[in-house]
């Protein structure tokens, strides 16, 4: 440690009277110098500096006392030496533990540290506890129970699965373990050995069914809770009966206790529809290994058993053994022994597998969406539509949950687990749109989905967070005031410069109103493919549409064309949600489209929009962009991503191109139940926006 400071000390100094450790750093190391130079000119209180360091040393002799006074509190009379000595090995392991501080090492260390000033082993280690249970422990439990007291937390989510797979370990190690004798000899005079080793067989077995049910717990299965119940509470049953082993069975209550707190996040139901025809396997598979046993001990020979099996006989020697539990039959040759180890395995994997089966979640099946479904869905956005994305909720590719009243209606896409929502629901006002979202979370919960409502504008989060629900800002969307715009002043210069270079070389903008020819559509099918393989990009839905020559047909096209008449690039505009707004769809260009394409589509795109007395045009959403002060982990995780990886890059070359328009910017969110869902999240997004 002196070697260690002495270094640290000797870079200091010779940093900042620019010595051989400055020339290093600015030879090797710009970036850090740069960084090292910033900290350099701040104000930085030296005062404020000493009073850091002087509390840092004033804790370490609090730890110091700490080891003393635990000493002391067991009848002991320490030196301050042991208490220095033995507070600095605990703090070099705590500065080089990585997880919870050392746990275990510190303790044996310490122990060990003690016993060198002449305690005992036993006085020791309790020095060590002791010292350890309010240093440590104490805070760790607290901690523990306010992550679990804390509402919907995703500690608390996992706790009863992760409880359950704990569980499942414990259940298979106590029953290969040998039993304590006192506790055996307890048992005994109230059970026969052959429950005793039954009930050993089934904690074995329950241990594995229970670490495989533990996974389905976790996506929230009710048929997996159920079952989790059921052997949890066998567990208890059975550690109690194979050797009074009340610390495996207190292990059980906790779990049950967990899982009971915890039911009704376990909704996912299974489909009574498919059931029967998912348990038919199984049972035919347990039917075909009893039948097999059955037959197997009648027609063995005598000598393989010690015994002469009628069928009634070998049809309850073939259950017992398909059920594990065949503990008095004890084979008499080799041939016997792998028969009997044959039948416990087949029977063992016949009910894990039947196991399987019945935890399969209901898969969510979309109704068959009638003509009528799309009439009424447009009739009620004609009616209520007040939103950029509206267009898109009744495109081909969305589902509708329509309110009781009829008077509001819900577009979502559905993944094995989730229903996304697309943005608000269409409603008539704030009232009705809360009773439509929480009829279709009802809804959702029936049919065993969860529910995530994706790109909620700022001014409706206020509603779902009344309804419980959280909420994650995931980018901001651009719109144009179109009253304002203009190409004059210089801070268009750029974007003139692009026009009229463009309009030289004699390239032309055209509006082409509805409906559209065949050779025109085929000339953006080109482009559109073109610009599709030049970006490696494929078509995506949800919240945007794709290339379809049926809706492009009867809306007005904004093409950009090079002098022979080719289009270079275009635009397609589609219904806003309100009569002033304006919003488009496709932005696709050519791969030898000149530099600055878009720009120009996009200046005389406003132009053309304000000359129709449209006053706002929206530019979609900036994904990711716009968190300036994260307020969560979750937050400073996308900010981070935004920010940093190379992978999101694209999305702030979006940001900087809408930017040049100087836009409105407004932040868009996220709306889920459970912390647990973002895990599942990009997933299930990357599914629904597929084609």
């Amino acid at each position: 440690i002196v070697l260690f400071v002495g270094v640290i000390a000797w870079a200091v100094i010779s940093y900042r009277k620019k010595g051989r450790f400055h020339a290093f750093l600015e030879k090797r190391l710009p970036g850090v110098v740069q960084t090292l130079s910033l900290l350099n000119t701040s104000n930085i209180s030296r005062k404020k500096v000493f009073l850091v360091a002087g509390l840092s040393m004033l804790i370490e002799c609090i730890g110091i006392t700490h080891i003393f006074l635990s000493a002391r509190a067991l009848g002991l009379n320490p030196s301050l030496e042991m208490a220095i000595v033995g507070y600095s090995i605990v703090l070099l392991l705590l500065m080089s533990s990585p997880f919870l501080r050392g746990m275990g090492a510190v303790e044996l260390a310490l122990s060990y540290a003690l016993t060198l000033f002449g305690l005992s082993t036993a006085m020791a280690i309790s020095v060590a506890f002791l010292f350890r249970f309010f240093e440590f422990w104490s805070l760790l439990v607290l901690g523990i129970i306010a992550m679990i007291g804390q509402k919907n937390s995703l500690f608390l989510r996992m706790t009863p699965s992760i409880l359950l797979f704990v569980l499942g370990i414990v259940n298979i190690f106590s029953s290969i373990t040998p039993a304590i004798p006192e506790r055996i000899q307890v048992i005994q005079n109230m059970l026969s050995l052959e429950g005793i080793h039954a009930s050993t067989w089934i904690v074995f077995i329950s241990g594995f069914i229970l670490m495989g049910v533990s996974v389905y717990l976790v996506r929230g299965l009710r048929n997996a809770w159920v079952m989790a119940v059921i052997l949890t509470s066998v567990s208890f049953i059975g550690h109690l009966i194979k050797g009074i082993d009340w610390e495996e069975a207190t292990l059980a209550i906790v779990v049950l206790g967990s899982l009971i707190y915890q039911r009704k996040q376990y909704f996912i139901k299974t489909d009574i529809r498919l059931l029967g025809a998912r348990i038919v396997p199984g049972i035919m598979l347990m039917a075909t290994v009893i039948v097999f046993g059955t037959l197997g001990f009648f027609w063995l020979n005598t000598k393989h058993f010690n015994a002469d099996f009628n069928l009634w006989e070998s049809f309850r020697e073939a259950v017992t053994s398909f059920f594990l539990m065949n503990v008095d039959l004890k084979p008499a040759t080799r041939f016997g022994k792998d028969f009997l180890l044959a039948m416990h395995v087949m029977g063992g994997a016949s009910l894990l597998y039947v196991a399987f089966l019945l935890l399969r979640p209901l898969i969510f099946k979309p109704q068959h969406r009638a003509e009528e479904d799309f009439l009424k869905a447009k009739e009620l956005v004609k009616k209520y539509g007040r939103s950029s994305l509206d267009y898109f909720k009744t495109y081909y590719d969305k589902e509708f949950w329509f309110s009781p009243e009829g008077e509001g209606f819900v577009a979502f896409k559905t993944t094995k687990k989730y229903a996304i929502v697309l943005e608000n629901p269409v409603h008539g006002n704030d009232h009705s749109m809360t009773e439509i979202i929480h009829g279709f979370d009802v809804y959702c919960r029936e049919n065993g989905l969860r529910t995530i409502y994706y790109r909620i504008p700022e001014s409706s989060k206020e509603i779902y967070a009344s309804l419980e629900k959280k909420i994650l800002p995931i980018g901001q969307e651009a719109s144009v005031n179109l009253v304002n715009w203009t190409m004059e002043g210089s801070e268009r210069s750029a974007l003139r410069n692009a026009v009229n270079k463009l309009t030289r070389l004699g390239y032309s903008f055209r509006v082409h109103p509805a409906p559209q020819t065949d050779a025109f559509l085929q000339q953006l099918q080109s482009v559109s493919d073109e610009w599709l393989k030049d970006k490696q990009r494929s078509e995506i839905v949800f919240s945007q549409g794709l290339f379809d020559e049926k809706e492009l047909k009867n809306q007005t096209i904004l093409s950009l064309s090079n002098p022979e008449g080719k289009v270079i690039g275009f635009i397609n505009l589609v219904p806003g949600g309100k009569p002033s707004e304006a919003n488009f769809d496709l932005m696709r260009g050519t791969d030898d489209a000149p530099g600055g394409t878009m720009d120009v589509l996009f200046a005389k795109m406003f132009d053309y929009l304000k000359s129709e007395g449209f006053r706002t045009c929206i530019l979609g959403m900036a994904p990711m962009s716009g968190i300036e002060k994260p307020e969560n982990v979750e937050e400073r995780v996308i900010k981070l991503a935004y920010e940093k990886i190379k992978q999101f890059s694209h999305y702030r070359g979006l940001r900087s191109f809408k930017d040049k328009f100087d836009p409105d910017w407004e932040m868009m969110y996220l709306a889920y139940n459970d912390p647990y869902d973002l895990f599942y999240l990009p997933r299930a997004l990357d599914k629904v926006i597929q084609p």
